[in-house]
């Protein structure tokens, strides 16, 4: 993968942690990152559409996936002059009345964000940021060779620390081996769930291997399924396990899938799709209110090759994480709604993924390769999983360093 579609995917990656964080060095430094974050977001969303020309549900769901109105329309204007969108302004350019969608595919996407990122950004904490998790998506590291690697100051590297800590893009851990510092990224769990040995310190091998069989032959192990497991309790926590979450009627549940190292970089973002899709198929299996879904495989093989399935009172809510990603559209039938399967190859690899998961409780690697706003980016439910670990550490307070704490208090100050 190039410099430039990796700096993209990296970017991806961070979106889901900084956009749910907020703070004096955030807005300064990483506000770019953001805004591109969102970008990418929006683009991934809204990439099979042509025009969105009603813009109030736009940023409703958009406010749905956690991006507010301003930082929405400062996505927007990324993509505009990225060329992914074009953008038709009321009188003036204050408000915006209608979006034309001409987003490229995947690598394109990555590429096109990462070369701006290169051009526009001008913070030094933003780009050793972005190498730091090159790094750690790679494996895990030890905090000296990574301070010494990046040539980073201490101060840097404190408020670094602080701010993705912060947005649960980093945590650190001592080695069992030798007592040194190890510095990790919870984002690339499926690269490296590394995280084991501190899972280890308080559980033997043999009862983690045995909860993690317990998910690979029940891929999206639900709520109800494992409260009682200490186990894959303090793995969701210590971010050893991919959690899905997805809201419906019977509120809101927890998906547990078991961990993949070696995930290429844009893999991944499919076999989180694939993660989604199984998520709400379970929950339809497990906690449906009227009728109840038997067979998994063969829900996803008539959606796909019936193209659509019938009409259900629950599926606008059950499927919205799934609308939310690209992958169905939900058509109102009646007092129902039909959920349609929308057709291109990556979706079809998604769908692979998904079989594949459902019945062999693993999948193959892959290799790196009109509709009005209402029927698009409608409010979902579904939460990434790195917003997934931010709620169970939120009772955590973690203690910010002194150089950051300056930081804050000089930007405060207007002090630069």
């Amino acid at each position: 993968m190039d410099k430039k579609t990796s700096l993209g995917v990296k970017i991806h990656d961070v979106h889901h942690g900084l956009v749910q964080s907020t703070g004096a060095i955030i807005e300064t430094e990483f506000d770019l990152l953001k805004g591109l974050g969102s970008a990418i977001q929006i683009a991934t969303t809204i990439k099979d559409h042509e025009t969105i020309k009603d813009l109030k549900p736009f940023y409703a769901a958009s406010g749905e996936l956690k991006i507010s109105k301003p930082l929405a329309k400062e996505a927007l204007t990324h993509l505009e002059a990225l060329g992914f969108v074009r953008l038709q302004y009321h009188t003036g350019k204050s408000e915006i009345k209608r979006i034309d969608v001409v987003v490229p595919d995947l690598q394109k996407t990555y590429s096109g964000v990462g070369d701006y990122f290169i051009s526009e950004n001008t913070s030094d904490l933003a780009q050793k940021t972005l190498a730091i998790l090159e790094k750690l998506s790679a494996f895990p590291h030890k905090e000296k060779e990574v301070i010494s690697g990046l040539d980073l100051d201490i101060n840097s590297y404190d408020q670094i620390k602080d701010v993705c800590k912060g947005a649960s893009l980093l945590d650190t851990y001592t080695s069992p081996a030798d007592s040194e510092s190890i510095i990790y990224s919870p984002v690339y769990w499926d690269d490296n769930p590394d995280k084991i040995f501190e899972l280890l310190k308080n559980h033997n091998s043999e009862d983690f291997m045995k909860s993690i069989d317990r998910i690979k032959s029940y891929q999206g192990l639900p709520d109800g399924r494992f409260n009682e497991d200490k186990v894959l309790h303090d793995a969701i926590e210590l971010g050893c396990v991919p959690t899905l979450s997805v809201n419906s009627t019977s509120g809101l549940k927890k998906f547990l899938f078991t961990p993949r190292k070696g995930v290429g970089k844009l893999e991944k973002n499919l076999l989180h799709k694939a993660r989604v899709l199984i998520s709400c198929v379970r929950y339809g299996e497990n906690f449906a209110g009227i009728t109840k879904i038997f067979a998994p495989d063969r829900l996803i093989n008539a959606l796909v090759n019936r193209g659509f399935i019938k009409g259900h009172s629950e599926s606008l809510m059950q499927y919205e994480p799934a609308r939310n990603l690209g992958l169905v559209k939900i058509i109102p039938s009646g007092s129902k709604y039909e959920v349609h399967f929308i057709d291109n190859d990556e979706n079809k690899l998604v769908v692979y993924m998904a079989l594949e998961m459902l019945e062999i409780g693993d999948t193959s690697k892959f290799e790196d390769s009109e509709e009005i706003a209402k029927k698009i980016l409608i409010p979902g439910n579904i939460l990434h999983p790195t917003q997934t670990r931010t709620h169970f550490l939120r009772e955590n307070q973690y203690e910010k360093s002194h150089s950051t704490i300056n930081r804050i208090n000089d930007l405060l100050r207007g002090i630069e």
